[in-house]
């Protein structure tokens, strides 16, 4: 009996020991003040066997003249029809419903702090770097720019911005459904900073940075969902009170840079200290938003 207790005792002294030195070495916590205020978001990051390799838009032998017409530093994007947003994700992205688009040319890169600074002979940013995205700018700031380019440049519309991300692909992003950090600077290899535009994969369109490095600005005002549902090129409300950046930034989690991901802003603002419920939140120093041009094609 004795040799039993004895050989039990060994036993439980064994898992005992086990079980404390578990204990001991707690996993340490990777979650991070933004991810906590938008856990919707949490997209997987650890494995990329999901995604697939962008290939490039092929131009037909009709299109390859509006190709060549391009203005410097844009893209032809063909026109097309496309289902957005999403119904499986905020509520803000609902509902899913198809939108058609006539041709247009949008900026390869975001406006960089040279090309913002020949025209308006300032620059607001705060990481500085010729060629890193202009930030730190409002919509109505972007206006005065607008009027200075002389038709060059105005804001695509979100309809526009959307199918210019990512072609209408059912997926979170332009490349697939896992974050993969060869296409985009945010959180985890932003190193709190913006990036030199175009270090990035390029997606279908040849369009870099359409997902982080800097939120971008697009011409519609926001609402809470998708309510007009204007099929032939829309342009969002009729008025409102925020206007709504897309893509997310170098400071953004990875399911904050989904393509379908909406989030407003006064277009006052310069700078957000407002933790929203449909994009999580925006710095709440500054707002690492800048923009790209569009230019339709008549």
């Amino acid at each position: 009996m004795k040799q039993y207790t004895l050989i039990a005792g060994i036993i439980l002294f064994i898992f005992a020991g086990c079980g404390g030195e578990e204990a001991k070495s707690p996993v340490p916590s990777q979650t991070t003040e933004i991810e906590k205020a938008e856990p919707v978001y949490e997209t997987p990051t650890s494995d990329n066997s999901d995604n697939v390799e962008i290939e490039q838009v092929k131009v037909s032998p009709e299109d390859q003249k509006k190709v060549d017409n391009a203005p410097p530093g844009m893209k032809f994007i063909k026109g097309g029809c496309f289902i957005m947003g999403n119904d499986f994700a905020q509520a803000d992205e609902k509902p899913e419903h198809e939108v058609c688009l006539d041709d247009f040319y949008m900026d390869k890169f975001e406006v960089t702090q040279e090309r913002w600074e020949k025209v308006m002979e300032f620059n607001p940013s705060k990481y500085i770097g010729k060629n890193h995205p202009v930030e730190q700018v409002n919509y109505f700031d972007i206006q005065e720019f607008i009027e200075a380019s002389k038709g060059q440049c105005r804001l695509p519309t979100e309809a526009e911005w959307e199918y210019a991300a990512g072609l209408g692909i059912q997926a979170n992003y332009y490349w697939g459904n896992i974050m993969d950090p060869e296409y985009a600077w945010y959180l985890d290899n932003g190193k709190k900073t913006t990036h030199p535009v175009g270090q990035k994969k390029a997606n279908q369109f040849g369009l870099h940075d359409m997902m982080g490095n800097v939120w971008e600005w697009v011409d519609d005002w926001y609402e809470p969902y998708y309510s007009a549902l204007v099929k032939e090129n829309p342009k969002g409300p009729a008025n409102g009170e925020h206007k709504v950046i897309r893509g997310g930034g170098f400071d953004s989690s990875a399911g904050a840079l989904r393509i379908t991901n909406r989030i407003w802003l006064h277009p006052k603002n310069r700078v957000y200290a407002k933790v929203n419920l449909y994009g999580g939140a925006v710095n709440e120093v500054y707002n690492y938003i800048g923009f790209r041009c569009a230019k339709s094609i008549s």
